[in-house]
């Protein structure tokens, strides 16, 4: 074994730790420390295909393709509900971070509403929600939301 393959070896051993603690965690943190920690939150498909969400537990988080961040409510069968979360919305609850900087579009979710202070982006705006259990959209409804300006660039 090379230096470097030590090296990457110990590395990802750490990044699995620390993907192993979060899940652990994650049942009490808000979506803004978990978007925060999203490097150590995997992706749907990779969750998917390393475990059934059927034995996962309710809480498990994961990131679907487009990047949001969905805690598992109630285990399935997801190979036979195989669609990607927000196709799901019975099956996933979906958090939204307060930091403008991790704003993802909009969702119109009855069962995932936006909170006082959650954010969002809307035709290349961010926005921050003024109004607990927000489901509509900015441009909908304007006084239930505060314009932050354009989308920064990454």
């Amino acid at each position: 074994m090379t230096q470097k393959d030590i090296v990457l070896d110990a590395m990802r051993r750490q990044g699995q730790a620390l993907a192993i603690d979060l899940q652990d965690r994650a049942v009490d943190m808000s979506g803004t420390e978990l978007y925060a920690e999203d490097g150590y939150i995997p992706s749907f498909a990779a969750a998917k295909a390393t475990q059934n969400m059927l034995a996962r537990p309710a809480g498990f988080v994961c990131r679907s393709t487009a990047g949001r961040v969905v805690r598992l409510l109630q285990p399935y069968d997801s190979d036979i509900y195989s669609a990607e979360p927000e196709e799901l919305p019975a099956q996933w609850g979906f958090v939204w971070s307060t930091d403008p900087a991790k704003a993802l579009p909009f969702m119109a979710l009855a069962t995932s509403p936006y909170m006082t202070g959650d954010c969002c982006t809307e035709d290349g705006q961010v926005y921050r929600s003024k109004i607990d259990h927000n489901v509509h959209f900015p441009s909908a409804y304007p006084q239930g939301w505060e314009l932050l300006g354009e989308i920064p660039v990454q």
